[in-house]
């Protein structure tokens, strides 16, 4: 019988799945559903969430399974695009739209909504390195965005605490990603696409191909492709200011050239001074005015000169060969490398004298000499003529990968005994390099050297006509004050680990016993290594941070599946990790148990339960001092100067919105986070062809690492200096904690050493503090129809419904309801996919649809209405070594969602919604040699 994978294989929520059936399951081609099932009788089989093989297609817990033809015909052309439709997917997560901040360009996938870092991505049931920046400045994460879409042959998805089989990072679940492990002749796949309104257009060759000799065997693919960017000015709702829904004094153009006075009033440059600058910026410089500030030279078209869809060029190349030294023994080695050029364009570089040259907030205005009065002088942004071009402006990201894993595996002769020995190793190099402004060169050009301090004021004196601000620069000078920011960061995994398996390990009267055991010893290495002019406030608007750290880990684990009696089926899993890092060790043993009855042959009743923890990232252990613009409210003046003002201050009192430097640094002293998680829910199979799973899930997380806000810290501040609480429980100055914290707030020079005033800079750090929790249930259905004359239809439905998700940050605080802040959680309460596809002899068509629950306005204050995204392809096979496939994208031109309380820039959600629109795709397959049976 051919072997067929399909649908939800075994959980336990257990063991350290390497293998993972690459060389039993059969060509993806042949599977048609995504979470299908199927009641044939299987050989055993290894799948991600057990090492023990099993014939059975069900386990404890839902895997659901994605294959290769479910990739192709559901329209997906990326990883990416395949993780948005998965409903498990459930955070709002950054991606290729982002075109800064500290992971451009990354995209990351986040099971249940606790965090990229807490979902563990596989390559063949491999670790890969962590990507080599950190995600949104705080934690590690896997990048998916260069995993070869067309070398998968299949996805495999375990949503759920996995701690007890692959150890740490496994809190909400695993992705193992499965390459193609056979070739059956030299393939050549070649795919084009266009976007309907411009820009994103696409092109993708790979080719694949094998290699046997003797007892010799392998397969190679290598895949090319290329993405042009997508610009903002390229779609009508993001080209302009004027796309923003606010109205009234909220609409206004962007101030290109503004100078502004002590208090930061426009000072007029008068029409023909707008006028004379009408060409710059593709000719989009008008005269504007801004209630309450006043008339200055601005664009409202600016802000279209960013990429929404970063451009990409890549190469990837899989191999993987084997050598049988007899038929119970053979050595192995698997090699991934690829590299990707991304290309972005944020807005352009800005300059303002109201910031002073070490990154301080306070602002600076200076006395012009030229003038006689005191001024602020502003470019919020340089226009593309000065900047000599859009390519000239572009952050460029070389991301260059590298996994090799080797070893020897085969089996006991006479025995049921299997084993694996393996050597692993991954890595991943990046170098940013980003346009940078150099502060002091560019108040240099337009202020010109300090005459000294006016009396009066306190001021610098300068001596600046207006005639340098309002004169465009030239593409020499524009040079000559700005420069590229580069940096040069690494990540690297090394892996040893040897496996045993036993499928009977001993008979009961019900079966055999499965075994797993698996010892590990690793080691991680994390390096951010920024341009050093980045980390001392010399450009403007950019800090970055250094982080340079590495641990140890060892772990070991064991797994059995038990049959009790012929209908109830219990497996159970114990691992023992432990990491080394500085002065410190880490160390936790987990387990999980499962449990699946059969009362009958069409039902399964199945449950989980699993413990599982994860060692601090290395980002939060070693990241280097930070510093970026920040304020708030000083608690400690407005108590003690102001008594009477509100709880919040913010209104009533003067110290109440204060600016200072907000500062960061990462921390060796975290604990590990760790977690409970249950699933239980059935697979019921009634009829012919249909298969139905519902699953309830449950994960807590305590301990989790987040960093402190400095609200916190300047409310304990205050507690601390004045020696109680608002509600007036004693605080002991002298207490080890309040001095830490009095530590972090560096306050100006005091009067006295009991009088203390405005703040400086406040510290804040990671500690282990926030306790999230959520739940829900996900429900899948499949139904294959198969008739005589029209050929057979398959239907499928993935639905995950959240039914709570509640996070308290710190102890102490109220637990927080993500489903109901709408203002702070931009997450949706359920996600939908369904499908449905008609075959007839050698045609396919497929309609595919995703539904996202409404998502919360802007302002948070509703949830508005869902929105749907349908893809649609036709695949004709015109015989065994020969297919053409028609896509497109967005069958109904579907555009991000309306929010008309959504006036922040682009006016949409980035992390739920695609700005492309309808997009077309021709993918032409030809199989050179190999079988006729396909």
């Amino acid at each position: 019988m051919q072997k067929t994978l399909i649908a939800v294989a075994v959980l336990t929520a257990l063991s350290c799945s390497h293998a993972l059936a690459a060389d039993t399951a059969a060509d993806p081609q042949d599977s048609t559903a995504t979470s299908s099932t199927t009641t044939a009788k299987l050989d055993t089989v290894e799948v991600t969430g057990s090492r023990i093989p099993r014939a059975q297609v069900e386990g404890p817990a839902p895997v659901v399974i994605i294959t290769a033809k479910d990739i192709l015909n559901n329209g997906y052309g990326t990883v990416a695009d395949v993780m948005s439709a998965l409903t498990q997917n459930l955070g709002a997560t950054d991606n290729n739209q982002n075109t800064n901040g500290f992971s451009p360009g990354a995209q990351a996938v986040d099971l249940r909504g606790l965090g990229p870092n807490h979902t563990l991505v596989l390559v063949n049931g491999r670790r890969i390195a962590d990507y080599p920046q950190s995600y949104q400045g705080n934690s590690n994460f896997t990048d998916i965005s260069n995993l070869p879409t067309s070398l998968i042959e299949r996805i495999e998805v375990l949503s759920g605490s996995a701690s007890a089989v692959y150890g740490s990072d496994a809190i909400s679940g695993v992705i193992n990603f499965i390459l193609k492990k056979k070739a059956d002749g030299t393939t050549i796949d070649f795919r084009e696409g266009d976007t309907q309104h411009g820009g994103g257009s696409s092109q993708r060759l790979q080719i694949t191909s094998g290699y046997s000799n003797g007892n010799f065997d392998s397969i190679f693919g290598v895949e090319f492709y290329n993405a042009k960017p997508l610009w903002a000015y390229q779609r009508s709702f993001t080209d302009s200011r004027l796309d923003s829904p606010a109205t009234g004094s909220k609409l206004y153009a962007d101030p290109v050239f503004v100078i502004m006075d002590e208090d930061e009033n426009y000072i007029d440059p008068g029409k023909a001074t707008c006028d004379a600058l009408a060409g710059y910026d593709q000719g989009s410089i008008v005269y504007a005015y801004r209630k309450n500030y006043g008339n200055y030279c601005g664009s409202y078209k600016d802000i279209g000169y960013g990429t929404l869809e970063n451009g990409r060029k890549a190469v990837n190349f899989y191999g993987s060969a084997t050598y049988h030294i007899n038929d119970s023994m053979e050595l192995f080695v698997d090699l991934q490398a690829g590299t990707s050029h991304q290309e972005s364009y944020n807005t352009p570089l800005k300059w303002e004298n109201s910031y002073q040259l070490n990154g301080d907030s306070s602002p600076v205005p200076f006395f012009n000499q030229a003038t006689n009065q005191i001024e602020q002088w502003q470019r919020q942004y340089f226009t593309i003529e000065e900047n000599g071009g859009f390519d000239a402006g572009k952050i460029r990201i070389i991301d260059n990968t590298y996994s090799l894993n080797t070893g020897i595996k085969g089996s006991l002769a006479g025995t049921n005994w299997t084993y694996e020995a393996l050597f692993g190793h991954s890595q991943n190099q990046l170098e940013n390099k980003e346009p940078a402004l150099i502060s002091s060169k560019a108040q240099a050009l337009y202020l010109g050297p300090s005459l000294g301090i006016d009396p009066d004021s306190g001021y610098n004196i300068y001596n600046a006509p207006y005639s340098r601000l309002y004169t465009p620069l030239t593409v020499a000078q524009f040079r000559s004050i700005t420069q590229d920011s580069v940096d040069n960061d690494s990540s690297r995994s090394e892996n040893f680990s040897f496996t045993a398996t036993n499928t009977e390990l001993f008979n009961l009267p019900a079966g055999p016993v499965g075994f797993a055991g698996v010892a590990e010893y690793g080691n991680q290495y994390y390096g951010l290594k920024p341009d050093p002019l980045s980390l001392d406030g010399t450009y403007f608007g950019l800090h970055n941070t250094g982080a340079v750290g590495s641990r140890d880990h060892m772990g070991t684990g064991i797994e059995f599946s038990v049959p009790v009696f012929s209908k109830l089926n219990i497996s159970a899993a114990g691992r023992y990790d432990r990491y080394e890092y500085s002065a410190t060790t880490a160390s936790k043993f987990t387990y999980s148990l499962g449990i699946e009855y059969r009362p009958f042959d069409s039902l399964l009743l199945r449950g989980s339960a699993g413990t599982g923890f994860r060692a601090p990232d290395l980002s939060y252990l070693y990241a280097g001092l930070s510093g970026s613009s920040s304020g708030g409210t000083d608690y400690f003046l407005c108590r003690r100067d102001e008594p009477g003002t509100a709880p919040d201050f913010l209104d009533d009192c003067s110290n109440g919105d204060v600016g200072y430097n907000g500062r960061s640094h990462g921390s060796t002293a975290l604990k590990n986070e760790t977690s409970k998680s249950y699933t239980y829910g059935f697979v019921y199979s009634p009829i012919k062809g249909l298969d139905i799973t519902a699953d309830y899930y449950i994960i807590k997380l305590n301990n989790e690492v987040e960093y402190q806000t400095t609200d916190a810290v300047l409310r304990e501040e205050a507690d601390c200096r004045l020696g109680q609480t608002p509600g007036g429980t004693p605080v002991d100055i002298n207490s080890a904690k309040c001095q830490d914290i009095i530590s972090r707030v560096v306050r100006n020079p005091a009067n006295s050493a009991n009088n203390p005033e405005g703040i400086t800079s406040v510290l804040v750090v990671p500690i282990n503090a926030a306790v999230d929790r959520t739940s829900g249930i996900d429900f899948d259905a499949h139904y294959k129809l198969e008739t005589d004359r029209i050929g057979s239809f398959d239907f499928n439905l993935g639905y995950t419904y959240v039914a709570t998700h509640t996070i308290q940050l710190f102890p102490g605080d109220a637990v927080n309801n993500e489903l109901t802040d709408l203002y702070n959680y931009v997450i949706p309460r359920d996600k939908t996919s369904y499908s449905v596809a008609w075959t007839l002899d050698k045609l396919t068509t497929t309609i595919h649809g995703s539904r996202i629950g409404g998502l919360p306005n802007y302002d948070g204050t509703q949830r508005l209405g869902p929105t749907f995204v349908y893809n649609g392809s036709l695949n004709y096979r015109f015989n065994s070594h020969a297919a053409l496939t028609l896509i497109v994208d967005n069958l109904f031109d579907s555009k991000p969602g309306k929010d008309s309380t959504w006036t922040g820039y682009p006016y949409y959600s980035r992390s739920w919604y695609s700005p492309i629109g309808r997009a077309y795709f021709v993918e032409f397959n030809y199989r050179f040699g190999g079988s006729e049976s396909k």
